[in-house]
């Protein structure tokens, strides 16, 4: 990781200056999308600094992993509820098995992963027995959003695809988009897009 992503990482950067720069971030949508509720086992993978619990009031458990050491000591830091773990490491087939989620985050993860890796990991949470529902959310390159595509450029995430390539990620691992979201990044001063899709595994 060169000094640049370093810099966009770190917690005070990535919780206080970065939702300046984009004119303020509201992830309402995506975990109205995610619809998860007092029965719900949530796993957030690419957790980072435990932006979730702003915006998560009812699971069973949350079980939150990242490789980012620095962003999960910052997470700890946010809660100590005994229902609430984090992991700084990549999630496994195993831990899928273990934790047998319900819902999964993915919030800005897809982004920072090669097309390979992106297959591989929507892969694993489609062959989750328990998993009923996956939202996503990620910056997009879009026609004539000059800033917002400027922004998207200027993340730490070397992978930022156009819509329709985003799109055709889980529908290639296997999974269906019940439904896509062209979303600002805050919805009064936002001068980010993001695309937020919900995804579930095909019926039985």
């Amino acid at each position: 990781m060169n000094l640049y992503q370093r810099i966009l990482g770190h917690p005070f950067i990535y919780d206080r200056v970065r939702p300046l720069v984009v004119g303020g971030i509201d992830l309402s949508p995506l975990y109205r999308n995610l619809d998860a509720g007092p029965s719900d086992v949530i796993l957030d993978i690419g957790c980072g600094t435990g932006a979730a619990h702003e915006y998560l009031t009812e699971f069973a458990a949350y079980h939150g992993f990242d490789t980012d050491e620095i962003a999960i000591e910052s997470a700890r830091k946010k809660t100590s509820a005994p229902n609430v773990s984090y992991e700084c490491r990549i999630v496994t087939p195993a831990d899928i098995e273990r934790i047998a989620p319900t819902k999964i985050v993915l919030a800005g993860l897809l982004h920072h992963l090669t097309d390979d890796e992106c297959l591989a990991l929507l892969q694993i949470c489609a062959k989750g027995p328990s998993v009923r529902r996956i939202a996503t959310s990620d910056v997009v390159y879009l026609p004539r959003h000059y800033v917002s595509n400027l922004l998207a450029f200027l993340d730490r995430g070397r992978f930022v695809r156009k819509r329709e390539q985003y799109l055709d990620l889980p529908r290639r691992a296997g999974l269906r988009v019940v439904q896509e979201d062209l979303v600002c990044s805050h919805p009064k001063s936002g001068k980010a897009m993001y695309l937020m899709m919900t995804l579930e595994p095909p019926p039985p």
